[in-house]
Formats: C-alpha cells, sequence, structure tokens
C-alpha cells in the first residue's frame, strides 16, 4: 500500500508539474512568433513598409501592397497571417497572391511581437493591433470599414472574425481557421483541463454569431493541427446566403491552395460585390 500511495503521489506530482509547464508556455506555444530577420524581407515586389501604434502605444509594422490595375469595383484586404509567420512570411506565399489574383490593395500587418512590431503577443494586444490595423487601411484609402474585405488563416482567422463581429466589414474570408483556440489546444492535450486553464481564446465560434455580413470559408479534410470540425462549427453559425463552406480536399494545415481555389474566391468576390451594389440601389 505504500508502494502504491508513493506511487499515486508521484504521479500526481508529475501531472500537476505537466500542467504548470502548458500554463507557463501557452504564450510561447500559442504565439511562436517569428521576428526579424526571419522570412524573405526583400520580396522582390512593390510594397510600402506602414507604422502604427496600437491604442495601447506598442509600435505596429505593415506592408500595404498596392494594386495599380484599374477595377470598375476597388477591393481593399486586410490580412491577418497565421501564428508561425510574420509578414515577411505570409505575403511571399499568399499576399502577393491576393493582390495579382484578386486584385486588391493588401494591408498584411504583424501583430505585437511579430516580424518588426514591438512588443510581446497576447489576445488582448493583438485584437488592439487589428483594430488599429483596420484604422489606418480605411485612412489611407479613405474608405469605411464595410468596404473592407477581412481575411484571416489560421490564428489569423480568429483576429479577423473579432474585426468582423465587432467592426463589420465588406465580406470575411476564414481560411484554415477554429472554433476557439481551447477546443484546438484540447484535441492536441487532451488529457489537460485546457478549456478551463487557457487565457488565450480567440472564440470565433461565438463572435461570429454577431456578423450579419457573407463569410467565404475553407479548410482542408486532412488538417492535423486544426481539425476539419472546428472550422465547421464557426461557419455553423452564420446565415447570410451568400455564405460559402469550401472543403479543401486532401489539403493539410500547412498545405497550399488547390489551384483553383482563387480564381473561385474572385468570382465569389463578384458576387458580393452585386449583391453590395444591388442592396443600395433599393
Amino acid at each position: 500500500m505504500k508502494l502504491l500511495s508513493r506511487a499515486l503521489r508521484t504521479l500526481c506530482i508529475g501531472y500537476a508539474v505537466l500542467i504548470g509547464l502548458l500554463m507557463l508556455f501557452e504564450t510561447m506555444l500559442v504565439y511562436p512568433a517569428p521576428k526579424f530577420p526571419s522570412g524573405n524581407w526583400e520580396p522582390g515586389f512593390s510594397h510600402e513598409d506602414v507604422e502604427f501604434r496600437s491604442a495601447d502605444g506598442v509600435k505596429i509594422h505593415a506592408w500595404l501592397m498596392r494594386n495599380y490595375e484599374p477595377r470598375k469595383q476597388p477591393r481593399y484586404i486586410l490580412y491577418c497571417h497565421g501564428n508561425g509567420e510574420n509578414v515577411a512570411h505570409a505575403s511571399g506565399w499568399s499576399g502577393l497572391e491576393i493582390v495579382h489574383q484578386l486584385g486588391g490593395h493588401v494591408l498584411v500587418f504583424d501583430y505585437r511581437g511579430y516580424g518588426k512590431s514591438e512588443g510581446s503577443p497576447h489576445e488582448a494586444g493583438i485584437k488592439l493591433d487589428a483594430e488599429r490595423a483596420l484604422e489606418v487601411l480605411c485612412d489611407k484609402f479613405e474608405i469605411e470599414p464595410s468596404e473592407v474585405i477581412l481575411m484571416g488563416q489560421s490564428l489569423g482567422g480568429g483576429v479577423a472574425t473579432h474585426l468582423a463581429a465587432t467592426q463589420g466589414c465588406k465580406a470575411l474570408v476564414l481560411q484554415k481557421t477554429f472554433s476557439s483556440l481551447p477546443d484546438v489546444a484540447a484535441s492536441m492535450y487532451p488529457f489537460a483541463p485546457v478549456r478551463w486553464l487557457m487565457r488565450n481564446r480567440f472564440d470565433s465560434e461565438t463572435a461570429i454569431e454577431d456578423y450579419e455580413g457573407p463569410l467565404h470559408q475553407s479548410h482542408g479534410e486532412t488538417d492535423r493541427v486544426v481539425p476539419f470540425r472546428f472550422g465547421q462549427k464557426v461557419f455553423a453559425k452564420t446565415s447570410h446566403p451568400l455564405s460559402k463552406f469550401v472543403n479543401l480536399k486532401k489539403c493539410g494545415h500547412n498545405d497550399g491552395f488547390p489551384d483553383n481555389y482563387w480564381s473561385e474566391l474572385d468570382n465569389w468576390l463578384d458576387e458580393v460585390d452585386r449583391h453590395v451594389m444591388e442592396s443600395s440601389e433599393k
């Protein structure tokens, strides 16, 4: 009995230490935050360095990529990247593609602690950074948030959903994102009570209920980082007639998008443009 008691006590202590380590390193696990010079900071395409201060004074760095091809209906895109990227990663494989194939002016910004941005990342601060980035984009082009397309991948989906729910937008585009950070953590660490303990939550499943506009959401069936069902939970809370869910078959979390993804998204945004024009004429 003494041996059993000792073994149980050792097991409990070990479990408590493990939980303590998860709590201690939560920020590092959620926000790997690659800083400068990680990434391609000379990407070979035209962009403008933009700096601004978040509401609490933290200096944030961004890239503005303008599109000079004339469009009947200009597009203005605020792009929120994933947790393991900075602007020099995200713009290389998606930002430039967005500019060229969607014909938009794109502002991609680094959350605090990422890239050349100052500070340390946490949910409340990142939301402030995103809110200010939206203001900067609107000021640059003298537009309203209702004219902006919000795009977010993975963690950026939680950021973009927060903006859509609180600030509004023309359209919301979510890529490989989650219902909440605790949902993802619970799937990775089923032995830990992460739903009770996590400080960073990004509860998109709840936030999306306050967004009434069109949503284009895509997710890979074979995603092992953010399981497919978590993307479905977000989409289930939307009701706009133009909202669309795209199943990226055989696509993992860190895989590129299928060849037809951007052209299909372009067509969907054209539908949104027509819907906005028809609604304004009524």
